[in-house]
């Protein structure tokens, strides 16, 4: 994988595929690798710590991680680790949503319609999942993902990174479909996604589709409506009806997210992240977060910089 230019309106470059790839895996000792590294996922992403602890900051969020946990991460997500012991060992899976693509059996793919509504990837927060039951069954799996990757993959000239060509996807993608499997079954029984009809979900993953792409826009929820060919109203109730939360309260939150982020991870003024947010003004901006937060933009960055902090802002 590799760090790529981004606009101004990033915080720190995405971490995407190389090659075509859709899929990899990687294992690497935190301390000696990961320790104050900025990582912001293009991709979805499983993060196995086997051994030690470590601690894990994610979107403004601390976690203290001690192994066996499974860490799930959405793109658009930034996260690093800032502290570990000698025996941290973290493996790193990381996918595509793409490569389970509906309807293509004649590449070999696995079908997993629901991807976006599993209790796993979350935008708005990290699943943090402690895996104890799981753990014998969640390493070996991990192991062997790791171990076919290396053999099947082929070096892509570039460092050390190496590329799983699609004919061989197969055999990893159903380890992957393994993992997922036996992660779903470690989240909290509130967790899980409560059942609704194919045409909600089906709409519900399109709005968030395209809400989380756009969402800087601040774009109102009749703009996606009108995207997706129905009603507002109806758009609310399938949304409302699968997820159990509003168009509007999804969009505040990815909003807030990002809010977050750049006020954590930047030194940018506060007027520069209320530009780029799309807010009118500063105070605007200001007024918005202690209603959402019930702090200042200051208080905020001073609570969740650190050394989280990128030179110069962007």
């Amino acid at each position: 994988m590799t760090h790529v230019a981004s606009p101004t309106s990033e915080l720190v470059p995405k971490t995407v595929l190389q090659g075509g790839a859709r899929l990899f895996a990687a294992s690497y000792v935190i301390r000696n690798a990961e320790l104050g590294r900025i990582w912001r996922c293009g991709f979805h992403a499983l993060l196995w710590l086997s051994g030690g602890e470590a601690t894990l900051h994610c979107d403004g969020e601390r976690f203290e991680v001690r192994a066996p946990a499974l860490i799930c991460l959405s793109p658009g997500q930034v996260y690093r680790w800032s502290a570990a012991d000698d025996a941290s060992r973290a493996t790193l899976l990381g996918f595509e949503a793409d490569i389970f693509t509906a309807g293509r059996a004649q590449d070999g793919l696995l079908d997993v319609a629901l991807l976006h509504d599993l209790p796993l990837f979350r935008p708005g927060g990290t699943a943090m999942l402690a895996a104890a039951q799981n753990a014998a069954t969640l390493d070996r799996l991990f192991d062997l993902c790791r171990q076919r990757y290396r053999q099947l993959s082929v070096p892509s000239g570039r460092q050390s990174w190496r590329v799983l060509p699609r004919h061989q996807e197969g055999v990893l993608l159903g380890y992957l479909h393994v993992i997922l499997a036996e992660a779903a079954t470690l989240a909290p029984a509130q967790a899980l996604p409560v059942p609704a009809a194919s045409s909600d979900l089906r709409l519900s993953r399109l709005f968030r589709l395209h809400a989380g792409q756009r969402a800087l826009e601040r774009l109102p929820v009749a703009a996606y409506a009108e995207l997706l060919h129905v009603s507002p109203d109806h758009l609310t109730r399938a949304v409302r009806r699968a997820t159990g939360q509003t168009p509007s309260a999804w969009l505040q939150e990815q909003l807030l997210t990002e809010a977050r982020r750049r006020l954590a991870l930047t030194a940018q003024p506060v007027e520069q992240v209320a530009e780029e947010l799309n807010f009118a003004s500063a105070s605007q901006f200001s007024r918005w977060i202690r209603v959402q937060t019930g702090q200042t933009p200051r208080q905020i960055r001073q609570q969740g910089s650190g050394n989280w902090t990128v030179p110069g802002g962007l």
